[in-house]
C-alpha cells in the first residue's frame, strides 16, 4: 500500500499498522473495525530517512469502533503503550507543556479514538468526518464507514477553517520560543500546518475545498489571485508559500535556512488570513489585532450554531432552525463547567465555571494579542500585556516575559481543548 514516498517507508508504516493491530485487538474487547485516516492513509505521509532508519511525523490517526464505550483516558494509555510497542515515545503528559521536550523523531505518537456504531451516526459534520466517511483505509473488521453521516462540502461549516486557523496559531505560540528551545524540525511541521491552515480554510471560503494536501495546493495556486484578489494584493507569495511547505511535509529531507525568519513569515501570514477569513465569516470589519481579538470573543453564535443544529437533528431528527439561539447559553455553560473541572485536576480552583464567556473564545481572543505581540524587532509589551490580561479571565497568567506568556498560553489551550468534550 501506498503511505507515503518512499518503499522503505511504505514497509515501514504497513509493518506499524499490523502491529497497531494486533495490539488494539489485546487491549479493547468487542473491535468491530480498525480504520485508518489522515495523510498516511491517503498516501501523503511525511517521513524523514536518516542513517537507514524511517522516522514518521507526527501521527498516526486511528479509529477503533468497538461495541462498548471506551473513555478518553484509557484510549489515550493505550496510545502511549502501543506507541512505545513501536519504538516511537508517544505523548503521556500534554500537560504541563515543555517547548523543550518536543522532538520531532521522538515525539511520535498514535492518535487513537474510540466510538461505538451509534456514535458513529452522529458525528457532527466536521472536516474530519468528512475525510473519515471519504478518504480513510479499513485495516481490520468490517468497513462501519457507512454509519457516518453522508455530510456533503456545502454542509461543513464555515466554523471549521476558524478553527483551523486557530488552533494552527496556537500551535505556532506553543512551540516557538524566543529561547530558542525548540527542535528545528518540530518548529518547521509546526509551520507546515500554518500554511495548510490557511489553505483549507480559505478554499472552504471559496467552495473549492477537496481532501488532500496536494490537490488542494494546485487549486488554491491555480486560484488564488483569482478568487482572494484582496488579500493577494497584501500576501503576494502566500501561494508560493504554501507550495514551498506543502512539498517539504511530502518529503522533507532539508529544513529552510532560516526557521527563524520563515516562522515570522508563517506568522504575518496566517494572522492576515485569518482577519480575511473572518471578515468574510462574520460579516464584520477587521483591520487590526483589536477588531480581530473583539470579533473572535464574540463569535458565540456564528460558531457554535451548526454543531447544535446537528446535534439536535442526530437526536431528534427535527430541524430547529432559528431556535438555536436559544441552546446558546446552554452550551456555554457545559464548556465552562467541563474547563472548570478539568482546572480542578490540575489544582486551579479559582477559575472555570465563572466565566463571562465560553472558555475557547477568551483563550482565543487572547492568543491574537499574544501572537501578534512579537516580531523579528522584538516584542511589543503593550500588546503583550493586552493578550496577558485577557489570558488571565480564563487561566492564571501573570507571566512578564513572552516566553513565561507563551507557556501559560499554552497550557491553557491544552487544559481545554485536550479534554473531552
Amino acid at each position: 500500500m501506498q503511505y507515503t514516498f518512499s518503499k522503505k517507508a511504505n514497509q515501514k508504516v504497513e509493518k506499524d499498522m499490523k502491529v497497531i493491530c494486533q495490539e488494539i485487538k489485546k487491549r479493547i474487547p468487542n473491535v468491530l473495525s480498525i480504520i485508518f485516516s489522515g495523510g498516511f492513509s491517503r498516501g501523503e505521509g511525511a517521513v524523514k530517512i536518516e542513517n537507514g532508519r524511517v522516522y514518521p511525523y507526527n501521527d498516526y490517526d486511528i479509529l477503533v469502533v468497538s461495541r462498548e464505550k471506551l473513555s478518553k483516558d484509557k484510549a489515550d494509555k493505550f496510545s502511549v503503550e502501543i506507541s512505545r510497542k513501536l519504538g516511537y515515545n508517544g505523548i503521556s503528559l500534554f500537560y504541563p507543556l515543555k517547548k523543550e521536550e518536543q522532538k520531532m523523531k521522538e515525539n511520535f505518537y498514535i492518535d487513537l479514538k474510540c466510538s461505538t456504531p451509534k456514535e458513529l451516526k452522529k458525528l457532527l459534520p466536521r472536516l474530519r468526518t468528512y475525510e473519515l466517511k471519504n478518504s480513510s483505509r479499513i485495516l481490520y473488521g468490517g468497513d462501519l464507514r457507512h454509519l457516518i453521516p453522508d455530510y456533503n462540502l456545502k454542509e461543513i461549516p464555515l466554523s471549521e477553517g476558524a478553527k483551523l486557523l486557530l488552533d494552527r496559531m496556537s500551535q505556532m505560540v506553543e512551540y516557538y520560543s524566543t529561547k530558542g528551545k525548540y527542535d528545528k524540525e518540530f518548529l518547521i511541521y509546526i509551520i507546515q500546518q500554518a500554511y495548510a491552515a490557511c489553505c483549507t480554510s480559505l478554499l472552504l471560503l471559496s467552495g473549492k475545498y477537496q481532501i488532500g494536501y496536494t490537490k488542494n495546493m494546485e487549486i488554491f495556486k491555480k486560484y488564488y489571485k483569482k478568487d482572494f484578489p484582496e488579500l493577494s494584493e497584501r500576501l503576494e507569495n502566500l501561494d508560493k508559500k504554501i507550495e514551498q511547505f506543502t512539498k517539504w511535509k511530502l518529503k522533507p529531507e532539508k529544513l529552510p535556512k532560516n526557521i527563524e525568519e520563515e516562522w515570522f513569515i508563517a506568522r504575518r501570514n496566517i494572522l492576515e488570513v485569518s482577519k480575511y477569513f473572518l471578515e468574510k465569516f462574520l460579516n464584520k470589519d477587521i483591520s487590526n489585532l483589536d477588531e480581530l481579538s473583539k470579533a473572535i470573543s464574540g463569535m458565540r453564535k456564528e460558531f457554535y450554531s451548526p454543531y447544535i443544529r446537528s446535534i439536535i437533528k442526530n437526536r431528534t431528527n427535527i430541524e430547529i432552525g432559528i431556535l438555536t439561539n436559544l441552546f446558546l447559553p446552554l452550551v456555554s455553560f457545559l464548556f465552562k463547567y467541563k474547563y472548570h473541572q478539568r482546572l480542578k485536576k490540575f489544582g486551579i480552583k479559582k477559575l472555570g465555571i465563572f466565566l463571562e464567556n465560553s472558555p475557547d473564545l477568551i483563550i482565543f481572543s487572547s492568543l491574537i494579542f499574544i501572537i501578534g505581540s512579537i516580531s523579528e524587532k522584538g516584542i511589543d509589551r503593550e500588546v503583550l500585556n493586552k493578550g496577558r490580561n485577557l489570558l488571565n479571565k480564563a487561566y492564571p497568567s501573570g507571566g512578564k516575559e513572552w516566553e513565561d506568556v507563551s507557556m501559560e498560553y499554552a497550557n491553557a489551550y491544552v487544559a481545554f481543548f485536550l479534554q473531552e468534550l
